[in-house]
């Protein structure tokens, strides 16, 4: 990155981040999720010469960093070349799958298009109830198999682990992971509702959780990240954050979707976040989108709520320099040395391990 690129991305507020949903087929069966529910004749996936145009109109954008999702985005056919036209770009790239159709073939591709991160999807602490609850016999053995040779491409894959009923003690679930080979973990938020084109949610008991539990849940992971046998990555900031707003306390690091970080579905369209159902135009316009800052606090969903724990700080260095931009000199100082920049900082130090070694 050059110095006038390093200055660029300070006065934006450091770098962009944006989930691509390529497709709405998934080769699961999970019962707290939509995907399942796509019929064969429904499934669709982004039109690559819109999805290529959008990439370049993202960079434009200020976006730095992607996440492609599905559904399982293994069956886009067009993945690839989607990757490739990225890396290109450069864009850092994040790939979220369930990991059933990973071969040492491929893998080696990812290699070759320097995949960032690799996200996989683990659900209980044993292989018959994983395997079960995706409706893929075997598949636990497969990522068992396939881990050491994504250790010696280089990408060392974080397990995702949705919080739901299917899990009991955190613990035996970190000694599990670490048993498949795994290094690092991040938690996924439960959803039952959504309002947008997402289907990764479902109005399922096992993640049906009141406030009260969704705020046990987040207690035990922070005791949990003092002696875990893993890295966890999600920081403590963000989860004491949303339990100050389970308890109906005043929120201190507002969402930043809509602002620095947006989300995509299989039809290209833009929308601000999973949750939130208003669309604010189509990917290849992404560049010209009058970015949203209302300081949302609508969800808990950790894709968006734990980064805008790490991006507070860039943020308030933005503003900072607008303001002194603006001659208003105290207002931007009281700006930078804000307490809760020093906590996001703290923060960021914690997510180093998001950067694999």
């Amino acid at each position: 990155m050059t110095l006038k690129e390093l200055i660029h991305l300070v006065q934006q507020g450091g770098p962009g981040f944006c989930q691509i949903a390529v497709t709405n087929a998934c080769n699961a069966r999970c019962r707290f999720c939509s995907f399942p529910q796509v019929a064969a004749r429904d499934r669709v996936g982004a039109d690559p010469e819109r999805l290529f145009q959008g990439l370049k109109a993202l960079k434009q954008a200020g976006v730095h960093y992607l996440s492609i999702t599905g559904g399982e985005p293994l069956l886009y056919p067009d993945l690839l070349p989607a990757l490739d036209w990225g890396r290109r770009l450069g864009l850092k790239i994040i790939l979220c799958s369930n990991g059933a159709l990973l071969t040492p073939g491929l893998i080696q591709k990812l290699k070759a298009l320097d995949l960032h991160t690799l996200i996989i999807s683990l659900d209980a602490a044993s292989a018959q109830e994983h395997d079960e609850h995706r409706g893929l016999p075997g598949l636990t053995s497969h990522i068992r198999e396939m881990l050491p040779l994504l250790r010696q491409a280089g990408l060392d894959p974080v397990a995702s682990v949705t919080l739901s009923r299917m899990l009991g003690d955190l613990r035996e679930m970190m000694d599990f992971l670490k048993d498949l080979g795994f290094r690092r973990v991040t938690f996924s938020y439960p959803l039952n509702r959504l309002n947008s084109s997402y289907l990764g949610f479902a109005d399922h008991y096992s993640v049906d959780f009141t406030p009260r539990e969704l705020d046990r849940w987040f207690t035990e992971i922070k005791e949990l990240k003092k002696d875990s046998p893993l890295s966890i990555l999600n920081p403590r900031l963000g989860l004491s954050e949303l339990q100050r707003q389970l308890r109906g306390q005043s929120v201190r690091f507002p969402c930043l979707a809509g602002y620095k970080y947006f989300f995509v579905d299989w039809h290209l369209q833009v929308s601000r976040c999973h949750f939130v159902g208003e669309t604010l135009g189509p990917l290849e316009e992404i560049h010209q989108i009058t970015p949203v800052r209302d300081n949302c606090t609508a969800c808990v969903i950790d894709c968006y709520r734990d980064p805008s724990v790490f991006q507070y700080v860039a943020v308030s260095v933005a503003d900072t320099l607008k303001a002194w931009g603006q001659g208003r000199w105290l207002k931007g100082l009281g700006t930078l040395l804000h307490p809760y920049n020093f906590l996001s900082l703290a923060a960021l130090l914690e997510g180093r391990h998001w950067v694999r070694g």
